[in-house]
């Protein structure tokens, strides 16, 4: 679980990575949030992006477990910030994310970094490192398939 919250005194924790499937940046984690809008999930580019990277989870269960763990700013909570449309942006105090499910997971906070405006994906083009780890052996590959209308017309239907 995580162990510090951005409000806690506390200084920063440290981590032995080799406990967790998956580690994560906070730009990784905006790049999982960039995939939110209608536009990739409708045209299969958002599965497609799971199944390459984070085989086994949904971008549903991926957001559930970046709210359960406090590292996503929503969009209406962004105050003039850049962020994904729809899907916001990660906390601007996250140093790492490591994960295995999610029940199992632990965030780095740096409380020294102040709050900005960047959407740290969109400045990442080229030598964009993906995720560290393997995540689950005996998961399923699934192909990219373009998708039912993602959104009902009040857009509350989305993730999953």
């Amino acid at each position: 679980m995580t162990t510090h919250s951005p409000q806690s005194p506390e200084p920063r924790g440290e981590v032995d990575p080799s406990q967790y499937l998956w580690q994560l940046t906070r730009a990784h984690v905006d790049h999982v949030l960039h995939y939110t809008h209608w536009i990739p999930v409708g045209r299969g580019f958002t599965q497609q992006m799971l199944a390459e990277y984070y085989p086994s989870w949904t971008l549903g269960g991926l957001i559930r477990l970046f709210d359960t763990a406090g590292i996503r700013i929503t969009p209406d909570e962004l105050n003039g910030a850049a962020g994904a449309p729809h899907g916001g942006r990660c906390h601007w105090q996250v140093a790492a994310f490591y994960f295995s499910d999610d029940t199992k997971y632990h965030v780095v906070w740096d409380r020294a970094i102040a709050y900005d405006t960047v959407f740290t994906h969109s400045g990442l083009k080229r030598n964009f490192v993906m995720p560290g780890g393997e995540g689950p052996k005996a998961s399923t590959i699934i192909a990219a398939v373009q998708s039912i209308r993602p959104v009902d017309l009040e857009g509350k239907v989305f993730f999953d």
